[in-house]
């Protein structure tokens, strides 16, 4: 029996997608009042949901790490911006690719 009316939970994706469809929107500067504070108030509830949902992610990524004596030992992910990896690694004088 399946439920009809059920919506499936939308993905991380998806939910970013919305959200950045709201933001053209109001950034089109066209929408009457109700509507733009409508989706403005739609756009922070998502907004808040994404962020949980990244910091549960990064919560749960963990990093292997096998050190000199073969022992595989677990540590927090550590996350570093890409810009300021690229910072500290130096010029090596190659082209950089952009993140996509």
């Amino acid at each position: 029996m399946s439920p009809k009316g059920k919506k499936k939970p939308e993905s991380f994706e998806e939910r970013l997608a919305r959200l950045e469809e709201l933001v053209v929107r109001l950034e089109a500067g066209n929408l009457p009042l109700e509507s733009a504070v409508a989706s403005f108030e739609e756009g922070m509830a998502l907004a808040k949901g994404l962020a949980a949902s990244l910091d549960n992610a990064e919560k749960r990524i963990e990093t292997l790490l096998v050190a000199d004596d073969g022992r595989v030992t677990k540590e927090p992910f550590d996350f570093e911006p890409a810009d300021e990896a690229a910072g500290e690694s130096g010029d090596d004088g190659g082209e950089e690719e952009e993140p996509v």
